[in-house]
């Protein structure tokens, strides 16, 4: 039997800069985009996430892509 992958999904995870703790850091949010099509590329989805990120109101920080999948033996 072989194992494959199914009903993969992705998202995207959007760092944004918030302010700063009492302490002087830098605080981040998170924000998510999901529902994102698996077969995009991983340079198609940096570009949606910074489309994104340039209508927040805080700068973008960094961009984080999550794929999730079952792993079923057929």
């Amino acid at each position: 039997m072989a194992t494959v992958k199914k009903d993969k999904s992705s998202k995207l995870l959007l760092s944004v800069e918030t302010g700063v703790t009492a302490n002087g850091a830098p605080a981040y949010s998170q924000r998510t985009i999901r529902s994102v099509n698996p077969a995009l590329s991983d340079e198609n989805a940096f570009d949606l996430a910074t489309a994104v990120g340039a209508l927040q109101t805080h700068p973008l920080n960094g961009v984080a892509r999550q794929d999730t999948a079952f792993l079923i033996r057929e």
